[in-house]
């Protein structure tokens, strides 16, 4: 008799802890134009770069959620390609004006200068008729400080 309590015991609690689908909220995400940067006009070789980025979300429903900045690959000119782009996030089933533009933020990336050659930058702006990415190209000379 004790086993077959414990059993419905069992039964009546694992049923009462089941996880409604609908409790998960269904968040997205999506690109946000990157507005404006700090980079110098000339980086020197050995040093480390704080860039700061402004961003502007793509509507009231969108909060920041990370910057990603990536190298185009890992030797040569494509290791000094590097890609930034700001991703926002948005619940779906929030209740919000999604005609309403975001709000602008700032975020930053760090970067070391171990390269001679020039460093390029392509920061995310939207995309074209045809749905291809649009970047802002920005190039980077690096210079070798005196007795480096």
């Amino acid at each position: 008799m004790k086993k077959l309590g414990l059993l419905l015991l069992s039964v009546i609690t694992l049923n009462s802890c089941s996880i409604e689908s609908d409790e998960v909220p269904n968040i997205s995400y999506e690109i946000a134009e990157i507005t404006k940067n700090d980079l110098p006009d000339q980086f020197e070789l050995g040093k480390s770069y704080s860039v700061n980025i402004e961003y502007s979300l793509p509507t009231e429903c969108h909060n920041f959620a990370y910057l990603d900045a990536r190298r185009e690959g890992n030797l040569g000119a494509e290791r000094r390609n590097i890609y930034v782009t700001a991703i926002s996030s948005t619940i779906n089933s929030a209740n919000c004006d999604e005609e309403t533009a975001g709000e602008t933020g700032v975020t930053s990336f760090s970067i070391l200068i171990d390269e001679k050659e020039e460093f390029k930058f392509y920061f995310w702006k939207g995309l074209d008729a045809t749905d291809q990415p649009i970047y802002e190209e920005v190039i980077v000379p690096v210079f070798e400080a005196d007795g480096v």
